[in-house]
């Protein structure tokens, strides 16, 4: 059952992803909010829902967007996967989200560049890295708490309903 209700709030992130964030530009760059989920969910649950979750949501991009299939596939699921690995011993909480965000942010950014310029996307690969990477991994830093908290409160809530033993 969670993970229906995980597939759930990625896909509703992922219609505020294409829809409404379209009017949210900041410099020329907008949110990841699916992206944030994934990043949230390898904090809460560890690195296998968050590179599940990262692997959904890169699939879909890639689906709807992409040009063909495995860039953000790859690129998000690697990401989601370092973060819910490196976090197993630190103190949950909102500061610490949005630093491993901005870390997720980059590597899925890194990843993503590498990829591209491999298969031949990309002609300047570091113009489009320093161009992009820092400000999106700024602008998704400052959405993680919110986001977390929609995590936490949705993690609370199926483990409360959904682990009782009776």
């Amino acid at each position: 059952m969670k993970s229906v209700c995980y597939i759930i709030v990625l896909g509703a992130f992922f219609l505020l992803q294409t829809t409404l964030s379209n009017f949210i530009w900041i410099f020329g760059i907008k949110p990841d909010l699916p992206l944030v989920f994934a990043l949230c969910i390898a904090v809460v649950n560890g690195e296998k829902a968050g590179a599940a979750i990262g692997l959904l949501n890169g699939f879909l991009e890639d689906i709807f967007f992409g040009r063909f299939i495995g860039p953000n596939t790859i690129a998000k699921t690697v990401a989601a996967y370092l973060i819910g690995y490196s976090c197993h011993n630190l103190y949950k909480g909102r500061v610490i989200t949005m630093a491993l965000t901005f870390m997720g942010t980059f590597i899925f950014n890194l990843f993503f560049v590498i990829i591209a310029y491999l298969t031949g996307e990309l002609v300047y690969p570091w113009h489009q890295f320093f161009s992009i990477t820092i400000p999106s991994s700024l602008l998704n830093m400052f959405i993680s708490p919110l986001v977390y908290r929609v995590v936490i409160k949705m993690v609370r809530f199926l483990d409360y309903y959904f682990d009782i033993k009776y």
